[in-house]
C-alpha cells in the first residue's frame, strides 16, 4: 500500500514548509512554533553521512527562532553508548547552536544499542531540568538516525516514550531493520527507509514536514487534582472540540445503553459548553457511521444533554471501529462541521463501545495521533482491551469497566484529561 503523504496526515496544523519566512511561520505554529527537538544519531554512520545530517541540521534550524520561548534543539550521539553533545537548553541562540553541531563526529563501530540511547534521551535529555518544556504542553519530537541493527531490546524503551507523548521519527539506512524501526516510531509513516544518508538529507521534505507541522498531544504527568478541584467553577477549561464515537451495536443493547448515555451525560454537564469554549460532536455506528450531531450543531450544554436523552441504538452485530474513526477524522474534525483545528484549540475523540472491532484500527489510530486528535476510550462488555490501548493516544487513556453500569462513574477519570492535555 502506498505510503500516505506526510503533509495529510500533518493536518493539525495544515500544510507548512520550511521555505516560509520565519515571521509567516511562526503565526501558523501552534503556541507560537515552540517545539522541542531531539536528534539522536548514530555515531557509526560515517563521516559522509555525518556531514551531510549536519548540514541537514544546520539548514533546518536557519528559518527558526531558536531559544527558550520558540524552538530548543538537542542532540546526543550514539553507538554502544550514548554520549550527550547539546541538551534543549544548551544554546539559546541559532549561532551558537550551529556552531556546536561543528562537534559531531563520526566514530568506528559495529555495535549500537538503539534501546539505550532511547532511554538516556527520555530519562537526561526531556526533563524540565535541561529545558524540556513537555509539562508546558510543548510538542516533544525526537528524530532516530541510525544504520544498523539494534543490539539491545527497543520495545520497552520506545513504548515509555509513547506514553510520555513523545513525535518520534526514524531515519534508517544500510542494515538498520526496518520492522524494529517500526516499533520505535510513533508511526509506521514516520520511518523513512533510504539506501544513504546523503540523498536523504539533500531531499528531506517529508521528514522536514513532519519535524515542522507534527503536534500531537504532549502527554504531560496525570493530573492529581480531585474533581472538585477542577471543577468549572473554581479552573477555566481551554476550548476543545470533543466527538464522541458511539457504539451503537448489540454489543451495548438497550439494557446497557442508560449507564453509557448516562456517562455521556456525566461528561458533558462538566464541561463548558459554548461557541468559544467546548464544543460537542456525536457519532454513532456499527457496522456503518451516522452523525447525531456536529461540533457546531447545539452551543449550550442543556441542548446536547437533551439530544442525548433522545438518543436510541441503531442496532447490529457488526462492529468496525476502524472505519467509525476514519469516518469522523474526515467528517467531524473539519472546519465546515464546526472544527477550530486552524485555530490551535485542540481535538478530542472520546470512542465509548462494549465489543470487539471487525476491521483494523492501528493504522487509523495512528492517523488520528499525526492529525493531532486526542484519542481516548471507554469500554465494557466484549470489548478488546489491548486493541483500545492501541487506539487511545497513550495506553493510560484507555479506561475499561467490568460492568456498563459502572461507565458514569468514568466520567470522573476522564475530566481532568479533557481540561489538562
Amino acid at each position: 500500500m502506498k505510503r500516505p503523504p506526510i503533509l495529510l496526515l500533518c493536518a493539525l496544523i495544515g500544510v507548512l514548509l520550511v521555505e516560509l519566512s520565519p515571521e509567516l511561520y511562526a503565526q501558523e505554529v501552534i503556541a507560537g512554533g515552540k517545539r522541542d527537538i531531539v536528534f539522536l544519531v548514530d555515531s557509526t554512520i560515517g563521516s559522509v553521512s555525518m556531514v551531510s545530517l549536519r548540514d541537514f541540521i544546520k539548514r533546518f534550524v536557519e528559518p527558526w527562532v531558536i531559544g527558550p520561548n520558540a524552538v530548543q534543539v538537542g542532540v546526543a550521539l550514539f553507538n554502544s553508548s550514548p554520549s550527550l553533545l547539546m541538551d534543549l537548553n544548551t544554546h539559546e541562540t541559532k549561532e551558537q547552536l550551529i556552531a556546536a553541531l561543528g562537534e559531531m563526529k563520526p566514530t568506528p563501530g559495529q555495535t549500537v544499542n538503539i534501546g539505550a540511547a532511547l532511554d538516556f534521551v527520555r530519562l537526561n535529555m526531556l526533563i524540565a531540568e535541561k529545558g524540556s518544556r513537555f509539562q508546558q504542553g510543548v510538542p516533544q519530537l525526537l528524530l532516530l538516525v541510525t544504520s544498523k541493527n539494534s543490539s539491545d531490546a527497543v520495545e520497552q524503551p520506545a513504548s515509555a516514550l509513547k506514553h510520555m507523548g513523545v513525535l518520534t521519527l526514524v531515519a534508517g539506512s544500510r542494515a538498520a531493520d526496518e520492522q524494529q524501526l517500526k516499533q520505535i516510531a510513533l508511526a509506521d509513516q514516520l520511518v523513512f527507509m533510504t539506501p544513504n544518508f546523503r540523498g536523504l538529507f539533500r531531499n528531506p521534505r517529508e521528514i522536514v514536514d513532519a519535524l515542522s507541522t507534527l503536534t500531537g498531544v504532549t502527554a504531560t504527568e496525570a493530573p492529581t487534582e480531585s474533581v472538585e478541584a477542577i471543577s468549572p467553577k473554581n479552573k477555566t477549561m481551554p476550548p476543545r472540540d470533543v466527538v464522541f464515537l458511539l457504539d451503537g451495536s448489540d454489543h451495548i443493547g438497550s439494557s446497557n445503553f442508560p449507564s453509557v448515555r448516562d456517562f455521556i451525560i456525566n461528561v458533558v454537564s462538566q464541561l463548558e459548553v459554548q461557541p468559544e469554549g467546548v464544543q460537542i460532536g456525536l457519532v454513532q455506528f456499527a457496522s456503518h457511521p451516522k452523525v447525531e450531531f456536529y461540533l457546531n450543531s447545539y452551543d449550550n450544554k442543556q441542548d446536547i444533554v437533551n439530544r442525548t436523552s433522545e438518543l436510541s441504538l441503531s442496532g447490529g452485530s457488526v462492529l468496525n471501529i476502524g472505519a467509525a474513526l476514519d469516518y469522523t477524522l474526515v467528517h467531524m474534525f473539519q472546519q465546515s462541521s464546526g472544527s477550530r483545528r486552524s485555530q490551535g484549540v485542540q481535538q478530542m475523540l472520546i470512542l465509548i463501545t462494549g465489543g470487539p472491532s471487525h476491521d483494523r484500527v492501528k493504522s487509523v489510530a495512528d492517523k488520528m495521533a499525526l492529525a493531532g486528535v486526542l484519542v481516548l476510550t471507554v469500554s465494557s462488555g466484549q470489548a478488546d482491551e489491548n486493541q483500545l490501548r492501541t487506539v487511545a493516544f497513550v495506553p493510560r487513556l484507555a479506561f475499561h469497566k467490568t460492568h456498563f453500569n459502572e461507565l458514569p462513574a468514568v466520567a470522573q477519570l476522564v475530566i481532568p484529561f479533557l481540561r489538562n492535555f
